[in-house]
């Protein structure tokens, strides 16, 4: 009677046991299938909209090299910009425009300044050396339109790919100095050329991407001052 009793206990335990295999299995069968339908829809079904909130965090400088000019390594800058997101069918690619706010920050050792005996051309004179200065930078700050063509991929980390440029109109210039004395600020910044346009690219996974601008405006009006091609580098960060 008892070795009996200890049968059907082992069996039912062994049962039991077999259940709980079959009922794994077919769990995880299923979880399978949905992740395998899923990835199946993310490939079928295109990109939605992305990317429609944009920061960027930059630093600023200049292409030539224009005598007695230092330009400090890190001249930090910010970038802000609305879009709005087209996609092109269901490819991968789809079109930006937007509006945005962007400041042009550049540390140097001097001032531009016109010069007398060359019809007002604006040259770079740096500051003397019994001068005593602490900060000393020149921005520009541009309301601008950025346009750009993107591609964006379909895996779980989205490798992002955008190429376009912007057109920009200065909205304040000036530069400001500190040093013994206190800080002080000017707003006259002869024949700078309020508009620029130039080109834009960025490259990324996510939400973070480096970023770069090549400008492609003259930075004084025409035969106005030095020639100068300004460049920004940094990283974007896609809000929305």
């Amino acid at each position: 009677m008892e070795l009996a009793t200890k049968t059907r206990g082992t069996i039912t335990l062994l049962g039991v046991f077999l259940l709980a295999i079959i009922s794994f299995n077919s769990s995880a069968q299923l979880v399978s299938k949905v992740e395998e339908s899923r990835g199946a829809r993310a490939l079928i079904e295109p990109p939605v909209s992305q990317d429609r909130f944009i920061v960027e965090f930059q630093t600023a400088a200049f292409l030539e090299s224009v005598d007695g000019m230092e330009v400090r390594p890190w001249s930090p800058g910010v970038n802000a910009y609305i879009m709005y997101d087209y996609q092109l069918g269901k490819s991968p690619i789809s079109f930006a425009w937007g509006y945005g706010f962007s400041s042009f920050n550049v540390h140097t050792n001097g001032n531009f300044v016109e010069d007398t005996l060359s019809n007002g051309f604006v040259r770079f004179m740096e500051f003397p050396d019994n001068y005593s200065w602490k900060k000393n930078k020149l921005s520009v700050n541009f309301l601008e339109v950025p346009i750009e063509f993107r591609l964006r991929t379909r895996s779980e980390r989205i490798f992002k790919l955008s190429a376009g440029g912007k057109i920009g109109y200065a909205v304040n210039i000036h530069t400001k100095t500190i040093d013994d004395d206190g800080k002080r600020k000017f707003y006259q910044v002869p024949e700078l050329s309020k508009f620029r346009y130039g080109l834009t690219a960025r490259i990324g996974i996510g939400r973070f991407s480096a970023y770069g601008f090549y400008g492609l405006s003259h930075f004084f009006k025409e035969n106005r001052g030095v020639e100068l091609t300004p460049v920004t580098v940094g990283m974007t960060f896609q809000l929305i």
